[in-house]
């Protein structure tokens, strides 16, 4: 996997028992549909719970991460 270590815009849902999925993102001027989340795990950094996720378009996997104090969506590696 190449690491990118980028900002994203993501379209999440978070449903009935607070489990967050990602949709879909906005990476370098196009749109990723997720057509599958293939692992999810989490961890801390200090007092934020970090939100892993490997996803996939299809085409290529992707590893996404949610900071939960800071709000903030990352693509961290991508593997085509």
């Amino acid at each position: 996997m190449v690491y990118v270590g980028e900002r994203i815009t993501v379209l999440a849902s978070f449903s009935v028992d607070t489990k967050l999925k990602p949709l879909k993102f906005k990476w370098s001027n196009q749109t990723v549909e997720i057509k599958e989340i293939t692992y999810f795990w989490q961890d801390r950094e200090g007092g934020a719970r970090i939100y892993h996720f490997s996803v996939t378009d299809g085409c290529a996997v992707y590893e996404l991460s949610f900071n939960s104090l800071s709000i903030v969506w990352m693509l961290e590696k991508v593997e085509a």
